[in-house]
């Protein structure tokens, strides 16, 4: 089990600059097939009438799943819930599937917004890059392996159901995502 501290948190003004707006994932191609992947997944064995996503970016993966109600949210202006998602996690109902894709490794206190999503929801969606320990991109805080991911679900009171591994590095990306399906 391990877990690296890759930078320290971005202060205010340069998130709102990062965060100018909602991440695009369609521009890369390991970000479509992640996408897929986790929409599969988020579309898998459950009964979901409600979900959210404040971490959104492009929406696709909450737009994805056959709920008949969405929350969206992003830090990036333009959704009904705007804002650092450890604050507008309490501006929503509790909803069947809280989806978290590629937004763990970006916060600064992963395991407390976890904490916060546990009694928010009945299912989580989660995704994030594993073994990016030589991670270059600046907007990523944290560098995991599976073992430490599932200790940080586990503590938050979540169950880690559906595991799946994209492992996109002999390819042409320099990312394996990890993607699960908790209760």
């Amino acid at each position: 089990m391990k877990s690296q501290r890759l930078r320290p948190a971005h202060d205010q003004m340069s998130l709102t600059q990062i965060y100018a707006e909602p991440h695009d994932s369609s521009k890369w191609h390991d970000h479509n097939i992640r996408v897929a992947v986790t929409s599969a997944i988020a579309n898998g064995p459950v009964d979901v009438k409600s979900c959210a996503d404040l971490s959104c970016g492009d929406a696709r993966i909450a737009r994805s799943v056959s709920a008949k109600e969405t929350f969206l949210g992003d830090f990036a202006p333009g959704y009904r819930f705007t804002g650092p998602i450890i604050k507008t996690i309490d501006e929503i109902p509790h909803v069947d599937m809280f989806i978290l894709s590629e937004t763990l490794e970006h916060l600064d206190k992963p395991d407390r917004v976890l904490k916060l999503i546990r009694p928010k929801t009945k299912y989580l969606v989660l995704s994030t890059p594993l073994e990016a320990w030589d991670e270059v991109n600046l907007e990523h805080y944290w560098a995991w392996d599976q073992e430490y991911v599932e200790s940080l679900l586990t503590d938050a009171g979540f169950e880690p159901g559906v595991f799946n591994g994209l492992d996109m590095r002999k390819m042409y990306s320099p990312y394996y995502f990890g993607i699960w399906l908790c209760r």
